[in-house]
């Protein structure tokens, strides 16, 4: 059998995450590493603290805009509570699902903040966008994030369409359900 590109990026990442999940479960210090790379990046520099657990990880050679995909889901895994690796889910899936629990409006106004034109990508907005899913209770697959944000400044506007099908399309599947369940 022959392995596409996505493949072993795709095994990388899970690795990452479980390495990740590990590290934030069984070690507070590492948690707050990690976490401290949430806020500013004086010139777009991760912050020290989390080199010891992100960069043994990077792939030799890793370009800085790709090697900022592992930084910023290392960050934002150290504050959430839920991880649904493995579920396939996307952020656009996720924030159509929180639709459910909260303001429709909420939601459609976050993922309009992730796919917009930016040149620095959707890095600001994305903590906002975990924080909604979250509160929710909804799952997100960190290892989906981390393979479309590494491939961010090739395929963005490609993963920003995905993410906007995946969100009106779960949000469909809800209103259908609904409309099924008052007529039951």
């Amino acid at each position: 059998m022959t392995t596409t590109e996505a493949e072993p990026r795709r095994t990388r990442a899970a690795n990452f995450v479980d390495h990740i999940t590990h590290v934030i479960t069984t070690d507070p210090a590492a948690r707050r590493a990690l976490a401290s790379g949430l806020g500013h990046w004086p010139s777009q520099q991760p912050p020290g603290p989390m080199h010891q657990y992100v960069a043994p990880w990077l792939p030799p050679g890793l370009h800085p805009s790709r090697q900022r995909a592992y930084y910023t889901v290392a960050a934002l895994m150290s504050t959430a509570n839920r991880s649904g690796t493995g579920s396939r889910t996307s952020i656009g899936t996720a924030l159509g699902h929180a639709s459910a629990h909260m303001s429709r409006a909420t939601t459609k106004h976050q993922l309009n903040r992730l796919v917009r034109p930016n040149p620095d990508g959707p890095y600001g907005d994305l903590r906002g966008a975990v924080r909604l899913t979250e509160s929710a209770g909804v799952p997100l697959d960190w290892a989906r994030l981390l393979s479309e944000l590494e491939t961010w400044y090739f395929n963005g506007p490609r993963t920003c369409t995905t993410w906007q099908q995946d969100y009106f399309r779960t949000i469909s599947r809800h209103d259908h359900q609904e409309r099924n369940d008052d007529h039951e």
